[in-house]
C-alpha cells in the first residue's frame, strides 16, 4: 500500500490487486480508501471508542454476575423454606398452612414510629402526623419480613436444612483514608460524595456500626463524585484529599457532611483554618490539580465495578447500595464476623 504525502488520509493504491475493491470503503478517483486507513487517521477517537466500549461491556458483566447471584440466592431460599415447611407439617402430621398459622407478627407501636421519625426526619421532610400511618405500614411490612425469615430459620435448623451459597463478592482495592484496626475482621469501603444527601444520612450508620465494633470493623473512604448533579462535589473530594495530606482527613470529612451547604472555595479554605491546617498548603493543593490523580483513580475503580450512585459500600466485598440502615449494616458484619471465627487458622 502506497501512502499520498503530505496528506491527513492515508489511502491505498488503486492499481493494486484486482477484486480488492470488496475491501474498500471508499474511493477518491482511481484510489482506493480502506477502512484501516480511516481508523489509522483517527486512531485515538477509534481507541477511545474501544476503550468506553470495554467497560460497558465489564459493568453488563457485573452487573450480569450480580444479579444471578441474587436469583440463585432467592430461588434457593425458596426451596429450602419449601422443604424446611413441608417436613414440619409431616412432622405435626398437619397441613403446611396449620404450621404457618403458628408465626407470630408484633405491630409496630406508636413510639417506634416517632423513632423512626426522629431518626429520619431530612429525608423524610414532612410532619410527623402526615406521614405517619405510611411509617407504621412500614415498619409491619419489616415486622411481617423479620418474622418470616425468623420463623423459617428456626424451621430449618430444626430440620437440618441449611444454604451453603456462599456470599457475593466483588475484589476492592482497601485504598484511601481509613477509621479502625488496619487488621479488623470485617472492612467497609465506602464510595462516597460529600455534597450527597444521602451519604450523609449514612455517616449515621457507620458511625454507631465503627463504635459498636471498635476492634473488629474497619472502614474506608474513596471518593465518587456525582459532578452532573452536585457542583461542588468535585471540589470538597479535593478537598479532603488536600486535609488527608496534613494528616487532617476524617476532620475535614466530619465537617463536610456536617454543613454540606459549606463547600465551596472560600468555605473550605475557612474549615481548613478552623481545622489547624496550614492554609497555604492547603489553597494551593485545591487548585494545582494534584489531587486530581487520586480522585480519578476512586472515580475508575468505581465505573469498572459499575458504580452509578452513592453511597455505594461493600462489606468484605459483598455490595450494598443506597443509603443502608444500621440494621441490615449490623447484620452483614455479624454474618462476616460468625464467619471468621468459623475460618481455620
Amino acid at each position: 500500500m502506497s501512502l499520498a504525502m503530505g496528506s491527513p488520509l492515508a489511502v491505498a493504491d488503486g492499481k493494486t490487486a484486482p477484486g480488492a475493491d470488496s475491501d474498500a470503503i471508499g474511493r477518491i478517483g482511481s484510489t482506493r480508501v480502506l477502512e484501516s486507513d480511516i481508523v489509522a487517521a483517527d486512531r485515538v477517537e477509534f481507541e477511545r471508542l474501544r476503550r468506553g466500549f470495554d467497560v460497558q461491556q465489564h459493568q453488563l458483566q457485573v452487573k450480569y454476575e450480580e444479579a444471578r447471584h441474587a436469583l440463585l440466592q432467592k430461588q434457593l431460599d425458596l426451596l429450602l423454606d419449601r422443604k424446611a415447611l413441608e417436613v414440619e407439617a409431616q412432622a405435626r402430621h398437619v397441613t403446611p398452612e396449620a404450621v404457618l398459622a403458628d408465626m407470630h407478627v408484633d405491630e409496630p407501636t406508636e413510639a417506634q414510629a416517632h423513632a423512626f421519625y426522629d431518626g429520619n426526619k431530612e429525608r423524610i421532610n414532612a410532619p410527623y402526623p402526615q406521614v405517619a400511618p405510611k411509617i407504621l405500614d412500614y415498619l409491619a411490612g419489616q415486622a411481617r419480613d423479620s418474622a418470616n425469615r425468623a420463623f423459617y430459620d428456626e424451621l430449618r435448623n430444626k430440620h437440618g436444612i441449611a444454604a451453603s451459597l456462599a456470599p457475593y463478592r466483588r475484589s476492592v482495592a482497601a485504598l484511601g483514608p481509613a477509621r479502625g484496626q488496619s487488621n479488623a475482621a470485617v472492612t467497609i469501603i465506602e464510595f462516597a460524595d460529600f455534597q450527597c444527601p444521602f451519604c450523609r444520612q449514612a455517616e449515621s450508620s457507620l458511625r454507631s456500626v465503627l463504635a459498636n465494633h471498635p476492634n473488629d470493623v474497619r472502614l474506608v473512604f474513596r471518593n465518587l463524585p456525582l459532578e452532573e448533579i452536585h457542583p461542588n462535589a468535585r471540589i470538597a473530594a479535593q478537598a479532603g484529599v488536600c486535609a488527608d495530606r496534613q494528616g487532617k482527613f476524617w476532620e475535614m470529612h466530619d465537617a463536610m457532611y456536617g454543613d454540606q451547604g459549606s463547600l465551596n472555595p472560600d468555605a473550605l479554605k475557612s474549615t481548613a483554618k478552623r481545622l489547624g491546617l496550614d492554609t497555604g498548603r492547603f489553597s494551593t493543593c485545591l487548585t494545582d490539580g494534584s489531587a486530581n490523580a487520586s480522585l480519578e483513580a476512586d472515580t475508575k475503580a468505581a465505573l469498572e465495578l459499575g458504580l452509578d450512585g452513592t453511597p455505594s459500600m461493600f462489606i468484605n466485598g459483598r455490595p450494598l447500595e443506597g443509603d443502608v440502615p444500621e440494621e441490615k449494616l449490623e447484620r452483614i458484619i455479624a454474618e462476616e464476623l460468625l464467619r471468621a471465627t468459623r475460618q481455620p487458622g
